[in-house]
């Protein structure tokens, strides 16, 4: 059985057209969601376990708590939402304004804990959150008005 034969809204629903965002001006919304995922990933994990979080924060490990954990996950999550959200609404302004905090604020603190407080150490770990960081920040900002208009 298939989506064509059988008119069915989970067909429907779970296509490609139907779950990615529209990005017929550009790969950004891609991009959003891609991040919107991993961070939701990274939030849930942040949870449960931490060893992930030690390794990025390797510089101060025994300050990464399970408390610490949540906190960050919860800070992720939120994120993440806002980041989907802007992926599936690129020309809203205002979420693509909030967007563009996120990449803003992470891309701020893990350079403020790799430069300044010294917790973050240059690793395999590390290196994710502060090249998605910049990537998103200078991307989303260099593209406001192309998205935005």
């Amino acid at each position: 059985m298939s989506c064509k034969s059988t008119p069915s809204s989970l067909c429907y629903i779970l296509t490609p057209s139907t779950v990615l965002p529209v990005a017929t001006a550009g790969y950004l919304p891609y991009w959003l969601l891609l991040t919107s995922v991993a961070g939701t990933y990274n939030a849930i994990q942040n949870y449960f376990v931490i060893w992930q979080s030690k390794e990025v924060y390797a510089g101060k490990a025994d300050e990464m708590t399970f408390l610490a954990g949540r906190i960050f996950g919860a800070w992720t999550m939120l994120a993440s939402l806002i980041r989907g959200l802007a992926s599936y609404n690129i020309h809203e302004p205002g979420i693509y304004s909030l967007a563009i905090g996120t990449y803003a604020l992470a891309t701020f603190h893990f350079t403020t804990e790799l430069l300044i407080f010294k917790s973050v150490k240059p690793n395999r770990a590390s290196i994710g959150p502060l090249v998605v960081g910049w990537t998103g920040l200078i991307w989303t900002l260099t593209q406001r008005e192309h998205y935005t208009q």
